[in-house]
């Protein structure tokens, strides 16, 4: 039955917000360790899931391309989210979001209800076709290997024809929505949970760090349409750099024909009168390549814009995938550690291993945070520089461009007046209005020094040392 069938899925086993569960499983797949609600809803015990390789809840209609495209993100050490639907072992079907990511020895993945519905639609329904694709294959003979890079190829041309161009990019693109929506439905722990003892500390602190990076995951949309906005009006730097590169260009040229006119005339060359020698013409000569050169220097500047806004959309979207990575791992904390309080049970083993993956999604934070921050003051930076360059250049056009018609009316360029009238219009039409083609990218250069992006780490590992102190010795 297709996984968009509206019967199969009418009948699946409900997951809630406050679902929000966890398991590892060595690099080979099996699985090592699973809390409560994994196991509520997979109906097993936790006999029945350790030692299994994960595949045992996988869903006979999910196409094997999915599972084929997650597992080449994590081989190449790359966290991957995707809708996943699984069967319980007693049948019931169960949808989620799982987000998967490499930790030592294995992976861990942190699983919740799916929140932005018309994502999983559409990804429900490539998956029915992709699944259909794999069984006419594999009907006509194909291997296994051969029908998971078929399905493979077509799901990825799914993902890209709305808009994906990767899996990685899915990924950046869907977890920081899945986390706005989380955020938006999940209730608050019990607050009968007992906070007593260590773990009492461990979850008050991984609730804090929760109350520290909620301000900061509210602002994904933000970073996202600024990714957006960056794409759409990066195109308006390419114009701006050619049309100073084309005074550059003309500058040169004309200083050389300069160069050319204060030349002594050789014995067998025209008389004087056509190709005179001029100190005047070597000046001029000198005042143009000066020009040019700070035509260059603009060039230089602006050339590296084009590749820093690539780097910040980037980094931008890295961001907010590390901050809904951080705001998962933190609540993947909390409840787990209110599950373990309520149970009584021990459960030492899994709540370090939390904690770590907590501390490195910190520490990820940081370094996106850091990385975002000194684009979004190098860029501006770099566009001011190229500014300056255009404006040595026009401060000093009007006095080189009557330099230049002088020398041109007074006869001494001799038969170069044509070619040098020319180049000397086309700079001064490039110029006209002060380098008009440079506006856009002036105008996203103040929206970026305008943006602020800023994530006080300080408190938050205060707190996160509390929670690996309170984890460090339990059972």
């Amino acid at each position: 039955m297709p996984l968009q069938s509206a019967e199969d899925r009418a009948a699946s086993r409900p997951v809630l917000p406050e679902d929000v569960f966890f398991s590892t499983t060595d690099a080979k797949g099996v699985i090592t360790h699973a809390n409560d609600t994994f196991l509520r809803l997979a109906a097993m015990t936790e006999g029945d899931a350790i030692g299994r390789p994960h595949n045992v809840i996988r869903h006979p209609e999910m196409p094997g391309a999915a599972f084929h495209l997650v597992w080449d993100e994590l081989e190449a050490g790359r966290p991957v989210c995707a809708y996943i639907a699984n069967r319980a072992r007693d049948g019931a079907r169960y949808d989620v979001l799982a987000t998967i990511a490499p930790i030592a020895d294995g992976y861990l993945s942190i699983r919740l209800r799916p929140g932005v519905e018309e994502l999983q639609g559409w990804v429900l329904e490539a998956y029915d076709e992709v699944a259909a694709a794999e069984d006419r294959h594999r009907s006509m003979g194909g291997t296994r290997s051969a029908v998971a890079e078929r399905g493979a190829d077509r799901l990825a041309a799914a993902l890209a024809e709305h808009g994906y161009a990767t899996v990685a990019d899915f990924t950046r693109a869907v977890l920081p929505r899945e986390i706005e929506a989380l955020l938006r439905d999940l209730p608050p722990i019990d607050p009968d949970t007992t906070r007593r003892g260590a773990l009492g500390v461990v979850l008050q602190a991984a609730e804090e760090i929760g109350r520290i990076v909620e301000p900061f995951a509210g602002r994904l949309r933000d970073f996202e349409q600024l990714a957006e906005q960056i794409s759409a009006e990066r195109a308006a730097v390419t114009p701006a750099i050619a049309q100073v590169a084309g005074v550059r260009r003309d500058l040169h040229a004309l200083a050389g024909l300069l160069r050319d006119a204060a030349q002594p005339a050789a014995a067998d060359q025209p008389a004087a009168a056509d190709r005179p020698a001029t100190d005047a013409a070597g000046e001029l000569a000198e005042l143009t390549d000066r020009l040019a050169g700070f035509a260059g220097e603009a060039v230089d500047r602006l050339e590296t814009v084009p590749v820093r806004l690539t780097e910040l959309q980037r980094h931008l979207r890295d961001l907010a995938l590390r901050i809904s990575m951080l705001v998962l791992m933190d609540t993947m904390v909390s409840r787990f550690t209110a599950e373990v309080i309520s149970s009584g049970e021990a459960r030492g083993t899994q709540l370090r291993l939390l904690a770590g993956a907590l501390e490195h999604g910190l520490a990820q934070v940081e370094e996106e945070t850091a990385i975002v921050t000194h684009l979004l003051r190098q860029i501006p930076e770099l566009v001011e520089a190229g500014v300056r360059g255009t404006d040595r250049v026009t401060l000093r056009l009007d006095g080189w461009a009557a330099r230049v018609t002088a020398a041109v009316s007074s006869g001494e360029l001799g038969n170069r007046r044509g070619d040098v009238v020319a180049l000397r219009d086309a700079v001064l039409a490039a110029t006209r209005d002060r380098f008009l083609a440079l506006t856009p990218i002036v105008g996203l250069s103040a929206r970026l020094r305008q943006t602020p992006v800023r994530f006080e780490l300080d408190e938050a590992l205060v707190q996160l040392a509390l929670v690996r102190g309170g984890v460090a010795d339990l059972a």
